[in-house]
């Protein structure tokens, strides 16, 4: 799969309708939190949704997705996610805010990862067989993405700088790495050692990532409890970073309010070192980028909530949070 590969084929444009597949409902205006979300509503599916800063009117956007983060355009147009359907897998799947459903992509297969949308909502990284893969969303074509150094590594991607030259990412699981790999070129460079899940802020001078402290350092499962941070670092300043927040709680997937003021993220009990799944009743929360204010957004106790992620775009910053 070296060459770009044609997929138009095998693109699949699903109208609104039809329960057995994801159905899309309109998102409001003004600053939003998205989730992925299991047993939201009565019938436990799984759901994309939306909600504001403060956790208020809480709403499905997407039902009947698969298990992966959705990642939306600089614009806050569209929204790429995983998702199963008709066909083996899960594959990525994108939808237009404003348009008339969603495009599933039936070669692009995810592999238990999550697609990253570009800023400019043209193409989507994901990881499959030991290799970031990009999608074309306009032609439908793949081709591969990451350096040779990175093709046989374990490497998750979260998140594109905001001019959509580098894509940032986990590399390794025991004494992992926040790592930013130049499209241009291939060049690897370190974010923060010992860190996981970096992401870029709006303005591209920062990145927030998750530092497992125990477990990352050890490798050694001894039934403790972790010791999670939630840093920021600017970018060309390894190995230094600022610290918001540590807990005994796994903190998961961080995501910044298109101000670059405050970060949004998933915390959920656990129980050893090392456990990494969401739980039912774990906690979105928010913090302002100075590490002040932690705030609970939302909770609930029949629900399992991963992965925060903010919907880009003018008019939809939140700003700070006041304590």
């Amino acid at each position: 799969m070296g060459r770009a590969i044609a997929l138009l084929p095998a693109i699949c444009i699903i109208v609104l309708g039809g329960m057995a597949l994801p159905v899309q409902a309109a998102i409001p205006e003004g600053p939003q939190i998205t989730v992925l979300t299991e047993g939201f509503d009565t019938k436990s599916r799984r759901a994309i949704v939306t909600m504001g800063p403060k956790g208020e009117t809480p709403q499905a956007m997407i039902e009947g997705v698969g298990w992966s983060q959705p990642s939306w355009s600089a614009d806050g147009s569209l929204l790429a996610f995983g998702s199963y359907g008709e066909w083996d897998g899960e594959v990525v799947a994108v939808a237009e805010t404003d348009g008339p459903g969603i495009r599933f992509f039936r070669h692009a297969r995810l592999v238990g990862e999550h697609p990253v949308m570009a800023p400019d909502g043209q193409t989507v990284a994901y990881s499959y067989k030991s290799s970031v893969w990009l999608l074309n969303v306009i032609s439908g074509s793949v081709r591969r993405a990451a350096p040779r150094a990175l093709r046989e590594t374990d490497f998750e991607p979260s998140s594109f700088s905001p001019d959509g030259s580098a894509l940032a990412g986990t590399l390794g699981w025991l004494g992992s790495e926040a790592v930013a790999v130049d499209l241009r070129t291939g060049r690897v460079s370190v974010l923060a050692r010992e860190a996981s899940e970096p992401v870029y802020s709006p303005d591209g001078s920062e990145v927030a990532f998750i530092r497992w402290n125990n477990w990352r350092r050890n490798g050694i499962d001894d039934g403790s409890p972790p010791i999670d941070e939630l840093r920021v670092t600017r970018i060309g300043t390894l190995p230094r970073s600022r610290l918001l927040l540590r807990s005994h709680k796994l903190l998961v997937r961080p995501s910044w309010d298109p101000s670059g003021e405050r970060i949004a993220f998933t915390r959920t009990r656990v129980y050893e070192n090392g456990y990494d799944d969401p739980l039912q009743g774990d906690a979105l929360m928010a913090i302002n980028a100075d590490g002040t204010c932690l705030k609970r957004v939302y909770t609930d106790r029949e629900t399992t909530v991963y992965g925060a992620t903010w919907r880009p775009g003018p008019g939809r910053e939140a700003g700070p949070i006041s304590c």
